[in-house]
């Protein structure tokens, strides 16, 4: 083998290692950004638990379900979050929701008014932030699925095996003589799965407006509740 062979050789044993070290370059990439993904639901999970006791204070405060109702379709709020939770609890646990908040007020109707207001400001606040980070883990999730798509198109093992073939001298089989089942399985093993999150994995919420945008209408809403 003269230097040329030799350098050649090299060239080929260089370019398969650099195949090989970024495909796992890459997948380590892509099962980090997958963790990561992970740890955000996780994390926008516990958070949307300890926003539970807030809409079922909300709930408490307006004190009836037609109540309720109002102010939910003043919201243009379908489906109640936590109500089904709130309906399980007993009398002592929904009183206990209330503690901490005092409307104020010189009649029942004003401290009724006021609580309930107060209280969905903080809801409408807390429930922001909230709807934010799941903005964003749809968006962690979108470009990690890009990624995904990139580098199952850029690592198909059929291509790389035709490379390095090529690279051995031009249609000769890789060492191992890998039959074509065996490297469809392969193949299938080498590709990263797209990362799907389904609404039991990222429950939505509501978008709460906030208060000075619905503070008269939830104040007449509020009127007719204490009369009815």
């Amino acid at each position: 083998m003269d230097d040329v062979d030799r350098t050649l050789e090299a060239l080929k044993v260089h370019i398969k290692k650099e195949i090989v070290d970024n495909y796992f370059a890459d997948r380590v990439y892509l099962e980090e950004e997958t963790e990561l993904l992970g740890q955000g639901v996780r994390e926008y999970q516990e958070e949307r638990g300890r926003l539970a006791p807030r809409f079922m204070a909300l709930y408490q405060a307006l004190g009836s379900e037609p109540a309720i109702a109002a102010v939910m379709e003043t919201l243009s709020i379908k489906e109640w979050p936590f109500y089904q939770e709130f309906l399980r609890l007993d009398q002592g646990a929904r009183q206990d929701l209330l503690k901490g908040h005092r409307g104020w007020g010189l009649t029942a109707r004003g401290r009724f008014r006021h609580l309930v207001l107060e209280i969905y400001e903080e809801l409408q606040r807390e429930s922001t932030k909230l709807n934010e980070k799941y903005a964003k883990i749809l968006t962690h999730l979108k470009l990690l699925n890009e990624d995904i798509d990139k580098f199952n198109l850029s690592y198909d093992f059929g291509l790389i095996a035709a490379q390095i073939e090529a690279l051995e001298g031009g249609g000769e089989p890789m060492s191992g003589g890998l039959l074509a089942p065996e490297r469809e399985e392969l193949s299938t093993r080498m590709r990263f799965k797209r990362r799907k999150l389904t609404e039991e994995e990222l429950p939505p919420l509501p978008a709460l407006p906030p208060l000075k945008e619905v503070r008269d209408r939830l104040t007449s809403v509020l009127d007719r509740a204490y009369q009815a």
